[in-house]
Formats: C-alpha cells, sequence, structure tokens
C-alpha cells in the first residue's frame, strides 16, 4: 500500500517536470496585420510571418479578392485603387502544391480634401464688409463669424467629397477665453477675437479657418412703417434702428414672413403683392438673433372693369341689365358707380339697370368707386318694338293658281319701329310656300294662312287667308273606242288632269249624232246612246283651260259577234269547242267563255281549282279575223279541274277583246251559249244559265 502512494507521487512530480520544459517551435504562416486600412491611391507593403515547417524555401503568391479595391504586386505590395474592402492572400507553394496560406482584410479609405463649415444659421461676412471692418483689431483675409458675447452657436460641418469614408469634424479656437468650443458648441465668452478651427477627423491635416468676432450685442430694435399700408404693386420703405447705441453691428437684415402677401429687399423697401396682411421682420446682422417685427396691411386696388355687356340692347319702357366686374377678383372694394351719357335715351341706376326711353344709342360708363381713375364703358341700343302687322293686299290678289306667286303687303306700327324686318311662315307647304321676302308660291289646291312676325323681341304677328286654285292641265278619255250595242246607252267617262283641279266641268259632242248621241250635264260622264250601226267620234272638252280628248264610238251587233259553232265532249272526256268571229271588220285578240259543268245524272259539280266553283273559265288567245273558226287545240282552259265523267257542259261567251286590247263585255242576260248533254233525254240541274 505504501508503495503504490510513493508511485503515485513521482509520477505527479515526473508530470510536473515535463509540463516545465519550453514548448517546441510552433508552425506559423499569417500576415503580420490581419487588418489593413489604407487611403485610395496609396500603398502599404505587407510582410509574412513564416515559423516551424513554413519556413525555409517554397514561394508565396499574393491575389486580391477584388481588384477594384485593392491589388497586390508579387512581392506583397498592396495598391489602394478604389473605395471599399476586399480580401488578400498569401499562399506557400512548394512543388507545385500549396502547403500553406492565410487572409488579411484591406479596407481602402476615401480621404476627406476639404472641409467646409455650414453658416446658415451663422453671421458670417466677408473680411472686407464694412460692417465688421472697423470692429476687427487688424485686417484678415479669412471670414468673420461674429457672435454677441454670451451668445452660443451650434457648429456643423461639410466634408468633401460627400462619400469620404469617415466624415467625422472637430472644432477648437485659438483662444478659449474669447471663444470656447465643447462638443460641436461654440460659446462667445467675451469681446475679443480668435480663430475658429475646423479639421477633418479622418485627415486631420484638412481644415478651414475663420476669425471668430465677439461683439456688443443688439438688444432691440425699432422700426418705422410709416402708415403700415401699401397697396399691392405699389412699394413702402421701411427702417429700423438697433438699440443700444454703442451696439457693434447697427445692421438689419429684412425678411417677410407672408411671402405671398409683400415681399421686402435688403434695404427694407416693402413691395405689395396681395390683398392681405403682411408680417415683416428686421433681425440683427450681429448674430444676437435680436428681431422685430410690423404688420403691413396690403390693399388690392382696382386695376380694371371688365364689362360682360359691352353692348346692351333694350326696348322703350322696358329694361336691361348691364353686368361689368371689378378686377381683380380679390380687390378690395370692387363696387362701381354707372352712368349714362345721355338719360334722354336711356337712364341706368347703380347697379346697371338700364331703362329705355327713346330709340337711340348712348354710352353707359362703370367707374370704380376705390379707384375712380379706372372705368369701362358700354354701348346701350334702345328700340321701338313692332306693335302690329297688317296684311294690305286687295282680296282679289289673295286667290291664285297652282305654279303662281303672289307678293304680300304688309304694314307695321308703329312707323318709327326700329326692326322692321319680318320672317313668313306658311302654315301648309302643301299648299304654298313663302320666302323670306313674303313672296307666297302655290303647290298645291286649298286654303292655306300665312304669317308675317316681327323678327323683334316684341315677335308680333299678322295673318292672311290665300287660296291656291289647282287649274285643269288635260283630259283624257281611258280607251281609244267603245263598242256600242245597237239600241243601248252606256255611259263613258272623262278623267280631269289633276284630279283635284277645282274646275271638273266638261261638255261632250258627237261627230255623228246619226250614229250615236251624247248627252251632257257638264260632268265628267257622258251618256253614248247607239242608234244606227256605224263609227262616229265622241269628244269631251273641259270648261277651265278648253282642254279636249275624243274616242271612237262604234254601233252594231257586238252581243252576237261571236258564234258557238261546235260544243261537245269526245270519249276521252275532252271538251271539244268550235267559235267563230261574225263581225265583218273586227279582228279579235281574245275570246273570254264560262263552262258549266254537270255528271252524268245531271248534277251540277265543282270543276274548278278553286274548290267550290261549279264552272271555270277558258280563254282563246289567238288572232281571229272577220268571220274566222277557232283552232282545235289552242284554247286554254285556265281553271279547269274535272275528276269525274261529264255528263253535259253549257258554254257562254262574256267578253271579247280587239287587236287594240278595247275589250266588249257581253251583258250577261245577252250572252251566246251552247249545251251538250251526254244522253238526249238528260235536263241538266237547275241553277245552269
Amino acid at each position: 500500500m505504501m508503495m503504490k502512494k510513493r508511485a503515485i507521487a513521482w509520477l505527479i512530480v515526473l508530470a510536473m517536470c515535463i509540463s516545465a520544459v519550453p514548448a517546441l517551435a510552433a508552425n506559423v504562416f499569417l500576415f503580420t496585420e490581419k487588418v489593413i486600412n489604407i487611403f485610395e491611391g496609396e500603398t502599404y507593403q505587407t510582410t509574412v510571418r513564416r515559423e516551424g515547417t513554413y519556413d525555409g524555401d517554397g514561394e508565396i503568391v499574393y491575389t486580391s479578392g477584388k481588384s477594384s479595391v485593392a491589388t497586390i504586386s508579387a512581392d506583397g505590395l498592396v495598391t489602394a485603387i478604389g473605395k471599399g474592402r476586399t480580401e488578400i492572400t498569401a499562399s506557400l507553394m512548394r512543388n507545385g502544391k500549396r502547403v500553406g496560406q492565410n487572409k488579411a482584410t484591406v479596407n481602402v479609405l476615401r480621404a476627406v480634401n476639404k472641409v467646409t463649415l455650414n453658416t446658415g444659421k451663422l453671421s458670417v461676412y466677408d473680411p472686407d464688409d464694412p460692417a465688421v471692418v472697423s470692429q476687427l483689431r487688424e485686417p484678415t483675409e479669412l471670414r468673420v463669424l461674429v457672435m454677441p458675447a454670451g451668445s452660443t452657436a451650434v457648429l456643423t460641418a461639410t466634408c468633401t467629397p460627400e462619400d469620404a469614408s469617415d466624415k467625422k469634424t472637430a472644432f477648437t479656437t485659438t483662444d478659449a477665453g474669447v471663444a470656447k468650443v465643447q462638443g460641436t458648441n461654440l460659446r462667445a465668452v467675451q469681446r475679443g477675437e480668435c480663430d475658429l478651427i475646423i479639421s477633418s477627423v479622418q485627415n486631420p491635416e484638412v481644415t478651414e479657418r475663420l476669425r471668430v468676432l465677439v461683439i456688443q450685442p443688439v438688444k432691440s430694435i425699432q422700426i418705422d412703417a410709416g402708415g403700415r399700408k401699401v397697396a399691392a404693386g405699389s412699394t413702402l420703405q421701411l427702417t429700423a434702428a438697433c438699440l443700444p447705441n454703442n451696439a457693434s453691428i447697427q445692421g438689419v437684415t429684412w425678411t417677410s414672413k407672408t411671402p405671398k402677401i409683400a415681399s421686402v429687399d435688403e434695404n427694407g423697401l416693402v413691395t405689395g403683392l396681395a390683398r392681405g396682411s403682411a408680417s415683416i421682420a428686421a433681425t440683427a446682422k450681429d448674430g444676437s438673433n435680436t428681431t422685430q417685427t410690423v404688420q403691413i396691411q396690403v390693399t388690392q386696388p382696382v386695376t380694371s372693369i371688365s364689362v360682360t355687356t359691352p353692348e346692351v340692347l333694350v326696348t322703350t319702357g322696358r329694361t336691361a341689365t348691364a353686368k361689368a366686374l371689378a378686377r381683380p377678383a380679390d380687390a378690395t372694394d370692387k363696387t362701381l358707380t354707372w352712368s349714362s351719357s345721355d338719360p334722354s335715351i336711356a337712364t341706368v341706376r347703380g347697379n346697371g339697370q338700364v331703362t329705355g326711353v327713346r330709340a337711340g344709342t348712348c354710352t353707359l360708363i362703370a367707374t370704380s368707386n376705390s379707384n375712380p381713375e379706372v372705368y369701362a364703358t358700354a354701348t346701350v341700343v334702345v328700340s321701338q318694338l313692332v306693335t302690329a302687322i297688317t296684311n294690305v293686299n286687295d282680296p282679289a290678289e289673295l286667290s291664285f293658281r297652282v305654279g303662281e306667286s303672289l307678293q304680300t303687303r304688309w304694314t307695321i306700327q308703329p312707323a318709327d319701329s326700329t326692326n322692321t324686318t319680318l320672317t313668313f311662315k306658311s302654315n301648309s307647304n302643301k299648299v304654298a310656300t313663302v320666302d323670306a321676302n313674303g313672296v307666297v308660291t302655290g303647290t298645291g289646291r286649298g286654303k292655306v294662312t300665312i304669317t308675317a312676325t316681327s323678327k323683334d323681341a316684341g315677335r308680333k304677328s299678322g295673318t292672311v287667308k290665300v287660296e291656291v286654285i289647282q287649274p285643269v292641265t288635260g283630259v283624257k278619255i281611258a280607251k281609244p273606242r267603245y263598242y256600242i250595242q245597237l239600241g243601248y246607252n252606256p255611259s263613258i267617262r272623262a278623267e280631269i288632269q289633276p284630279k283635284n283641279a277645282n274646275n271638273q266641268k266638261v261638255y261632250w259632242t258627237s261627230l255623228n249624232e246619226y250614229v250615236a248621241s251624247v248627252i251632257s250635264n257638264g260632268t265628267n260622264t257622258g251618256r253614248v246612246s247607239g242608234i244606227t250601226s256605224g263609227t262616229t267620234l265622241v269628244t269631251a272638252y273641259t270648261e277651265d283651260g278648253g282642254f279636249t280628248a275624243s274616242t271612237e264610238i262604234r254601233v252594231g251587233q257586238w252581243n252576237s259577234a261571236v258564234l258557238i259553232e261546235d260544243l261537245r265532249v269526245d270519249e276521252t272526256n275532252r271538251i271539244r269547242i268550235v267559235l267563230r268571229n261574225m263581225t265583218p271588220d273586227v279582228t279579235m285578240s281574245k275570246i273570254r267563255y264560262f263552262i258549266y259543268c254537270y255528271d252524268t245524272d245531271g248534277n251540277p259539280f265543282v270543276c274548278n281549282q278553286d274548290g267550290e266553283s261549279l264552272y271555270f273559265e277558258g280563254s282563246y288567245r289567238y288572232l281571229l279575223g272577220p268571220y274566222e273558226q277557232t283552232i282545235h287545240g289552242n284554247f286554254d282552259f285556265g281553271n279547269y279541274k274535272i275528276d269525274r265523267e261529264l255528263g253535259a257542259v253549257i258554254l257562254k261567251v262574256v267578253s271579247w277583246t280587239d287587236d287594240d286590247g278595247v275589250q266588249y263585255t257581253i251583258p250577261d242576260d245577252q250572252s251566246p251559249q251552247r249545251q251538250w248533254t251526254k244522253f238526249i233525254n238528260m235536263n241538266p240541274g237547275e241553277g245552269v244559265g
């Protein structure tokens, strides 16, 4: 047990002895400076510490992470290129292999090359300014910072360039007993002079120097503002006195606190700009910040008057309003006074209400009450309205024919009416139109009212009634000839042209009354009586204009002009017809007939395509000369429809037409007809004509 304790103690002593032996040399490869700060354009020689296995042979290769910031040469010389940060690397190379490496940070700084004191809120003068030259002990080339004793100024400065790496500045004075710096505060201790030095913290050699002049401050300012009123566009001179009288610097700086209302120059000359109250301040130039303000009232005078009614039209006994605006819109007093150059023509009240007295022209004057030199004028035209319009045409003139024209004539009252121009209107242009000169032109039969209206404001009107007559322009008879059955007395008709002519009277004559006579009672219808077979000419003539029209009258046995020579139904249930023209001098172009159909029991049946008629219509449409016979197969059965065997048929001729297209219609009770019956003893049913 004792042996074990001794052995343990021995081991502890041995360990302590080993730990006391100096350590073996370490392996070291690193830059002697891990961070290198360097200005743009400068160089820095780096060194690399090599110990242990890194000592001895082997080449060191240098590289830069950003060559735009800094470069490093083969011998470790760093050159600053541009502001920024980069890493440089040293690599130990043996036999083409890297056996060691270390990095360092390079900060490239942008140096301050100029410092400038910010003087915006300081009283700084040029060294030759009269305000400070007499206060300095001796001339200086430095700008002069004036401070009243006991005052404090806050100092700020600007470094150039703006992107310098460190823009901190420091402030010091050459005599802390005159002016003392505490941080950025400069305190004026007592009257005297010293220099203020502003320097760059980063580049202490870059400085700016000013002369500090500690003076007796201004305690109060008295301003003389005269009447304290100025018109916009005019000026007012202000003066200021600095107290006490022994204040070192007596000058003041003038400012307007309401520059939109009034401006002030460096000599205290105020210019009114716009209507309102302006606050003008005088501040001591000595930097004491002693200030006095004065209120100036800027008035806006009327500078012009704009008449919005350059011409006022008014009638006698009536009123109108003249309007004018004083400008500018913000004028202090925009009231106007109105007057008339001739009250016998028109009078005017203060509000511009014009009353017409008699016809004529005069001038209105609107004058500014606040600036009587400013005025404007307007012209007043007083007119006499028309009170009545009367037509004076002779009554006989007021009826005329279509196409003719009439000049209407009118009287206007009173005779001295200003505007005697009239406008005209027709209440029916279909009957008559009227032009701008009152000329009425008939356009259609009828009666129309023409209205004449005064063009003045009274709009008085008068009327006249005009009748337009439609004359007869011609007459015609519908057919070139008429076939009159001997012993008959049909009517023929003449057509007056135009149809709406006022006078519709027509008279008739027959050239040969032995053939045919005509009865006329003054209407457009003549009743013709066929007396003897033959031809004559019947003429119609109009009472208005004497226009005539004639037609040929042929009297004869025209009801029997067509003979039915044959009618039968063949074994195929087809109807066969033979007709003959029995006239000696008429060529027929068409013969019309009806055929009635019966079945084998003698009963009528529907034989028409209309589905209800017991007959159908047929015609022969080929020329048939005098005494000629029809040709089989040329007949037309237009609406024929047979669906059963025919037992009987009846043919009835209803009309014929000559080769000029004149049709003769045979009276129903005189129509030639013929019957065919299949069985001799068959009697067709009732209703067969």
